[in-house]
Formats: C-alpha cells, structure tokens, sequence
C-alpha cells in the first residue's frame, strides 16, 4: 500500500511544532512531527511520499547532515528548509544539494503552502516516473544475455545497424539475427525499433 502525501515536519522547538501542524493541518494537509533529526531516522522514513519540512539549526544532527544522510540513502523526497537565520550560504549550500526551497522565518502562509503543494507535485511525478521506469525495466530483464547484447546494438544506432551488419559484428547469421530482433520486439513488448528505443529511455538504457 503506498505511503498518502505527508509533511514530515522536523523542528526542534515544540511551539513552532504545534503552530505548524495546527495550521497545515487546517490547510487539508497531513502533517507527521519530529522533534529532532534522529527521531525522525527512528521512524519508518526510506519509503516517504509528500516532503520534508526540516529547520535547518537543531541540537544534535542538523537539517543539512539529515539532508546528505538521506541523499547517500537515495531518499529523493522534496526538502522544504526552514530557518530563523539570515544564512545565505547555508541556503546555497542546501539548494546545491537538491533542496527543493528554503524559507526564512518568519515566512507566510501563503509562501508555505505554495511550496508544499509545488513539493508534492514534484514528489508525484518523480514517484510516477521511478514506477513508469520500473515498469520498462522488468519488460527488458525478459531478455537473454544474446538478446540485450542485440538489443544494445539497435538502440545506439537503430538507424545503421541493419541484421546483416549486425551479424557481422557479432560474427552470426544474419538469419539468426531476425529471430533475435522478433523476440526483443515481443518480450519488450515494442511495435518497432523506434518504439524500442523509446522504451530503453524511459527504462534508464539510454538518455
């Protein structure tokens, strides 16, 4: 069962915490708190939908170690930093780092639920298209060894690379060849080469 869009809110200040949860809360959106970075990596946190909301100065971990801890753990889920500090390079240095937004306090309403909802559009489409991905590879590991060779061939070149040129680079019938490109073409699930190569892009065999 996925995980519905959730804002994972991690402030060390309860006050901010609860002001925060009461007023996205009003705003329609669920809200899950943490008081610290690391009670938050306690939590069921690799499998996330929605974004994180993540103060940027807190005891312990701060939001940008959490921010690093979760990117060398591929957890690509929208940040949202929030600090009280005019910090220009802390921000860059998040920004650089794939935050999706920084917002200094005090920050509107407004500016927050834009952000939020702009979040977890991109969280969506990023989650539709590793699915959409998933999806195309699972079609492409029906192939034999033989056949994603074969396979490789026609997507880097799909243009030049005719059966019979093919066979002389892998030194076998052109015959054999046309039996292979059918069963790629039906395993892929692919009308044509030109489909097949559009597939091998959306499965991450070629960009």
């Amino acid at each position: 069962m996925k995980n519905p869009p959730t804002v994972y809110l991690i402030d060390d200040d309860p006050n901010v915490r609860k002001l925060l949860e009461m007023s996205l809360g009003i705003h329609g959106f669920s809200v899950q708190a943490f008081s610290s970075a690391e009670a938050f990596l306690d939590s069921d946190w690799i499998n996330l939908a929605g974004c994180i909301l993540l103060d940027v100065e807190m005891p312990g971990m701060n939001g940008l170690q959490l921010q690093q801890l979760l990117r060398e753990n591929d957890v690509s889920i929208p940040i949202i930093f929030v600090t009280g500090h005019a910090d220009v390079p802390r921000s860059v240095e998040a920004l650089k780092a794939g935050a999706f937004d920084f917002l200094e306090k005090p920050f509107s309403q407004e500016a927050l639920v834009a952000s939020i909802e702009q979040a977890f559009a991109s969280d969506q489409k990023s989650r539709d298209d590793r699915e959409q991905q998933s999806l195309y590879r699972k079609r492409f590991e029906r192939l034999t060894d033989r056949e994603f060779e074969i396979m490789q061939i026609l997507i880097e070149g799909s243009a030049n690379h005719s059966s019979r040129k093919i066979a002389e680079k892998l030194e076998i019938s052109p015959r054999t060849i046309e039996h292979h490109r059918m069963r790629i073409l039906e395993k892929t699930e692919a009308h044509s080469v030109a489909e097949l190569v559009k597939f091998a892009t959306i499965a991450g065999y070629l960009t």
